[in-house]
C-alpha cells in the first residue's frame, strides 16, 4: 500500500528539484544541510569554503552573512524570514534570496537567478533611450505611469501583453483598477500612494487583476518622480509576471504538507493545524479514527486495494466534514480529524461512521465495504499532546468494545 506509493512521490518530488528553475536548499536552524537541488550547488560551490554546502550558514555567508541571526532571531515564527534580498554571488551574478521556515527547525532557502533583471532595471535608469525600448517592448513587465492622485496617465502596450488592457480601459482611472476587488479598499491605496511618497518607492507583491477578470501573481514596484519643487508630481509603476513563481512555491507547500497517496494533510501538517485551533477560545476537539481491521484488506485484496481504501476514506471524511476541516493521515491507517472545541464532536464522528460504513470501495473484484472505530476527546486545557493520547485511549476503547463504533474520552475538568 503505502511502500508503492512512495518510490513514486519521491520520483516525482526528485524530478520537481531537478527542474524547478530556482535554487532550493533545505536545512536545519543548526545549519546541517538536509538537501541541496543542483541549482542551489551550482550557484554556492563557487562560494563554499572549499566547495562544502554540509553548513548552510558557511556556505552562505558571502551572500547573507546575517543568515544565522536572521533564522534564530525568529525562532518562534512561521513562514518567511527574508524576502527576495538580492545578493551578488562570483562572476557578477546578481541572486535574489528568499528564506521560509517551513516548520520547527526547518528552513528553506531560495535563489533565484535575477541578474538579467537587475541589468534591465539599470539600463531603464541610466539610459533614457534603453528605457523607452524596454518601456514599449519588454514580456514579462507592464510599466505604466501615475499622474499625483494615482490615476493612470501614460498607457503603453507592456499594459496590453501584461494583462489584456486597452488604453480605454485605464487611461485617467485609479490604480486600483489593476488590484482585485477585495484589495480595493481606498484606505489602502491611499497609504500606499503615501507610502511611495514617503520612501521614494515601494515595492510589493500579490494578486493583480487582468482585463478579462482572471488574476496574475505580479512583483510591483512604484516609485515617485520628483518635481522641481522637492513634491512629488506621480509615479512609474513596473509589475513583472511572478504567477508561474508561486505556482512552483505553492506546490513545494503543499508536497512538504499532504500525504501523497490519499491528497490528506501529513502528520507534520496535522500537528501544525492541532496546535492552531487547540490555542483558539474553545479548544480543540480530536477524532482519531482507525479503519477496522484494515490488515486483512490487504492480505484478501491487495496492497492497491488498501490504498483505495484509504482514499475513499479520505474522500468520505471530506464529504462529510465542514469545508477547510483537516483531515490528517496520522499513520497507516490511522487518520485525525481537528475541530474546534465547540463542535459537535461526538455526533460528528457517528456521522463519519455511519458514511465510512455506507461506502462502497470499488474493486476490479467487486465492491469493498469496510468500518471504522473512532475515539473522540474535546478539551482546552493541558496541551494538544494530553488531547492527543485521550483520542488514543478512546480510540482503542472502541477497538476493545467491538469494533465499528464511537467513544468519548470522559470531559476532563476545567
Amino acid at each position: 500500500m503505502l511502500d508503492d506509493a512512495v518510490p513514486d512521490a519521491l520520483e516525482a518530488l526528485t524530478e520537481f528539484l531537478y527542474l524547478v528553475p530556482v535554487g532550493l536548499m533545505q536545512f536545519h536552524m543548526d545549519g546541517r544541510v538536509m538537501l541541496a537541488n543542483p541549482l542551489a550547488a551550482q550557484f554556492l560551490m563557487p562560494l563554499a569554503p572549499a566547495g562544502d554546502l554540509s553548513d548552510a550558514y558557511s556556505a552562505l555567508a558571502p551572500l547573507v552573512p546575517d543568515l544565522a541571526r536572521l533564522v534564530h532571531g525568529s525562532a518562534d515564527s512561521t513562514g518567511v524570514i527574508l524576502d527576495h534580498r538580492r545578493c551578488e554571488a562570483a562572476g557578477g551574478l546578481v541572486l535574489s534570496v528568499t528564506l521560509h521556515r517551513l516548520h520547527g527547525a526547518t528552513m528553506l532557502l531560495v535563489l533565484d537567478d535575477v541578474t538579467r533583471l537587475v541589468e534591465q532595471e539599470r539600463r531603464i535608469q541610466t539610459d533614457q533611450q534603453r528605457f523607452r525600448a524596454i518601456f514599449d517592448n519588454v514580456r514579462d513587465y507592464a510599466i505604466y505611469t501615475l499622474d499625483a492622485e494615482g490615476c493612470v496617465d501614460g498607457w503603453n502596450p507592456s499594459l496590453q501583453r501584461f494583462g489584456g488592457w486597452q488604453p480605454e480601459d485605464v487611461d485617467r482611472r485609479p490604480i486600483e483598477v489593476f488590484f482585485p476587488p477585495e484589495d480595493r479598499a481606498p484606505e489602502r491605496m491611499a497609504r500606499m500612494l503615501a507610502e511611495a511618497r514617503r520612501t521614494g518607492s515601494l515595492e510589493m507583491e500579490g494578486w493583480r487583476r487582468r482585463r478579462d477578470g482572471s488574476r496574475i501573481w505580479a512583483n510591483s514596484v512604484l516609485t515617485a518622480l520628483p518635481d522641481e519643487a522637492g513634491g512629488v508630481r506621480g509615479f512609474v509603476a513596473v509589475s513583472r509576471d511572478m504567477t508561474e513563481r508561486k505556482r512552483m512555491e505553492d506546490e513545494l507547500r503543499r508536497l512538504a504538507t499532504t500525504d501523497p497517496l490519499t491528497g490528506a494533510s501529513n502528520r507534520r501538517a496535522g500537528q501544525a493545524a492541532l496546535a492552531e485551533v487547540f490555542a483558539g477560545p474553545d479548544g480543540a476537539a480530536v477524532l482519531m479514527l482507525d479503519i477496522d481491521h484494515f490488515k486483512s484488506i490487504n492480505d484478501r485484496h491487495g496492497h492497491e486495494a488498501g490504498d483505495e481504501a484509504l482514499c475513499s476514506l479520505v474522500a468520505t471524511c471530506r464529504a462529510v466534514l465542514p469545508a477547510g476541516t483537516p483531515v490528517i493521515r496520522w499513520g497507516g491507517e490511522e487518520f485525525l480529524i481537528v475541530l474546534p472545541g465547540a463542535a459537535d464532536a461526538a455526533a460528528m464522528a457517528e456521522a463519519l461512521r455511519a458514511a465510512i460504513a455506507a461506502t462502497e470501495v470499488t474493486l476490479a473484484e467487486g465492491a469493498l465495504r469496510m468500518t471504522a472505530s473512532l475515539g473522540v476527546a474535546t478539551g482546552s486545557d493541558g496541551s494538544p499532546e494530553a488531547l492527543l493520547q485521550r483520542a488514543d485511549a478512546a480510540l482503542y476503547a472502541a477497538k476493545r468494545g467491538g469494533r465499528n463504533r464511537v467513544e468519548s474520552a470522559p470531559v476532563q475538568a476545567g
